[in-house]
């Protein structure tokens, strides 16, 4: 995913509504982000991506997450979503994905759990919740798996995206640090594109 090793981050919408979908989207442009993720908690959430799909076509990389069946990966790739994250190791999505080419980034948090997703067909396993235990338990996990992508997710602060680099991680999941839900219930944009910039350019200098 070209967009996506650029710019290693994928912004994550949770269980907005359409509105507030389309303002933080637009943001998160603004802000220089081009991988964001719509997550499946609202009923809405397929129309919300093929909206989203046909608005900024060819100018983002744009996934599904929270997508705990096969039927709902379906939905997704047919709506326009171009990858799909789940919160945990649900192995027929992982099948279904591999079959329809579709790149997988299953959720993880054990190493049991990590290898199974990556033997599975993992193109990035996300490790999730990942702030739970920090980037010294990245740092651990790529011991004896160097070779796995991780995109650690779940509570990633600005502050914490240098930490994350230096322990291994490929790329990393915000949500709710960069959409935050007062920023999406008022309308702020400019405080969710400002956020996509700083978190933008602290990556940038960790590539450096």
């Amino acid at each position: 995913m070209k967009y996506l090793s650029q710019i290693p981050i994928i912004g994550i919408i949770r269980g907005a509504d359409t509105l507030a979908v389309e303002g933080a989207v637009a943001a998160a442009l603004e802000g220089g982000l081009r991988t964001l993720e719509i997550t499946l908690n609202r009923e809405e959430a397929f129309d919300q991506l093929k909206l989203i799909k046909a608005r900024y076509a060819g100018k983002i990389k744009l996934g599904a997450g929270t997508v705990l069946t096969v039927e709902n990966a379906k939905k997704a790739v047919l709506a326009g979503a171009e990858f799909i994250v789940t919160p945990a190791l649900v192995t027929e999505v992982i099948e279904f994905c591999r079959k329809k080419s579709v790149p997988i980034f299953p959720g993880a948090l054990t190493p049991s759990e990590i290898l199974a997703a990556h033997l599975a067909g993992a193109e990035m396993v996300k490790v999730f919740p990942a702030s739970v235990l920090g980037p010294a338990y990245l740092k651990s996990l790529k011991g004896p798996f160097p070779d796995i992508k991780l995109m650690p997710t779940g509570g990633i602060t600005i502050e914490s995206v240098p930490e994350y680099f230096r322990a291994g991680a490929s790329a990393l999941g915000v949500g709710g640090e960069l959409f935050k839900k007062e920023w999406m219930q008022n309308g702020d944009w400019k405080k969710i594109e400002d956020a996509a910039k700083r978190y933008v350019e602290a990556v940038k200098n960790c590539k450096l």
